[in-house]
């Protein structure tokens, strides 16, 4: 049996590497200020926006889809995050950035994972 923990760092490197195959550039990983965290930050090479991507990892769908976690209190504290992120790393005021969400669902028994790319959440 597998952690809660374990599920969600592997979700996370499932995402970074389908990330990568879609032309992202990895900027940050796990970044946390007070209040707030995001799990991947990327630019996107084609639209030079940067990414806050929210990844959400089930095994099962007993607690409702993996998407479906990301209410309006965590998009809130997604956009502080955002905002701390790119004043603390100096980007210009007009930077495009959006938010993202990849939706990972694990079969153990098939070792498969179906990954869900959902963008502007």
């Amino acid at each position: 049996m597998h952690t809660k923990k374990q599920i969600g760092n592997l979700g996370e490197k499932l995402a970074i590497k389908y990330l990568i195959n879609k032309n992202y550039l990895i900027l940050a990983k796990n970044y946390h200020i007070k209040g707030g965290e995001v799990d991947i930050i990327v630019q996107d090479k084609d639209t030079q926006e940067i990414v806050f991507v929210e990844v959400k990892t089930r095994t099962s769908n007993d607690f409702g889809w993996p998407e479906e976690s990301i209410n309006k209190k965590k998009r809130l504290r997604l956009a502080k995050t955002a905002n701390k992120y790119l004043k603390d790393n100096k980007y210009p005021f007009d930077q495009n950035y959006r938010f993202d969400s990849i939706a990972i669902e694990l079969d153990y028994q098939t070792r498969l994972a179906k990954i869900s790319h959902f963008k502007y959440i």
